[in-house]
């Protein structure tokens, strides 16, 4: 049966799942990620990998003019889950740097009909840059100076896959419906985890019903950790009431 629409008539989504590590290693931690769908926001958060679950919220410049996330980290070898919560306060600044780093990260294509009327010289200097961009889009320490330092928990494991499950039900069932409302301002969400092999995404602009009341959660979860007042059994009720 068909579901009913989380998004109707709504801001921009973007949704994808892909493959979690793109070049082969003995283990994962010697592969690398995949960032190729991680903005640069993204990447001054949470570096060069990618976590059990993600989230960011970014405001928009009427708003509080800040971005707020988390991710939970999952150890493998103990089987234990901590959970980092990160505030950038001047979105103004974070966009002039996010620019400077666009200009390093980001490939230039050249359409087919343009690429016969420009000299080889030229060729060779698109085609440098690119291997260059592609080499500091996965280079941590482009972004970690902009990092803003945690503040870290010991999560326990019941509450920590609750909370990953809960946002891959979210993003593998999201359906949209109807024509995309022109919101030129507005907030932004974006929920990511690591679901075995694949990295699943969703991001969307001004989010309604089951995808708003997972994203204030977060969000409720993101101030609690600043005000040192995590509280699982509160979360765990909490989401229980989400009916995804």
């Amino acid at each position: 049966m068909s579901q009913p629409a989380d998004h109707i008539e709504g801001g921009r989504y973007v949704k994808t799942i892909e493959y979690n590590v793109i070049t082969r290693g003995v283990t994962e931690e010697s592969g690398r990620y995949n960032l190729e769908h991680k903005s640069i926001l993204d990447r001054i958060f949470f570096g060069t990998k990618n976590s059990f679950v993600e989230f960011v919220f970014e405001d928009s410049p009427e708003g509080s003019n800040e971005a707020t996330a988390f991710r939970i980290i999952k150890n493998p070898q103990d089987d234990s889950y901590k959970l980092e919560a990160m505030r950038l306060q001047n979105l103004h600044e974070v966009y002039k740097i996010r620019n400077e780093l666009l200009e390093k990260t980001t490939s230039i294509i050249v359409p087919f009909w343009l690429s016969t009327a420009i000299s080889q010289e030229t060729v060779d200097q698109i085609k440098e840059h690119n291997k260059q961009a592609e080499i500091f889009k996965y280079r941590d320490d482009l972004y970690k100076p902009y990092r803003p330092k945690p503040k870290t928990f010991r999560l326990s494991k019941e509450f920590a896959e609750k909370l990953h499950g809960k946002t891959a039900i979210l993003i593998d069932n999201f359906k949209a419906e109807g024509i995309p409302s022109d919101i030129f301002d507005g907030y932004n969400v974006t929920f990511r985890c690591v679901v075995e092999d694949e990295l699943w995404t969703l991001s969307i602009q001004c989010p309604q019903r089951k995808a708003l009341q997972l994203s204030d959660l977060f969000r409720q979860i993101i101030a609690d950790g600043f005000d040192n007042k995590i509280d699982e059994s509160k979360y765990l009720k909490l989401l229980d009431e989400i009916n995804l």
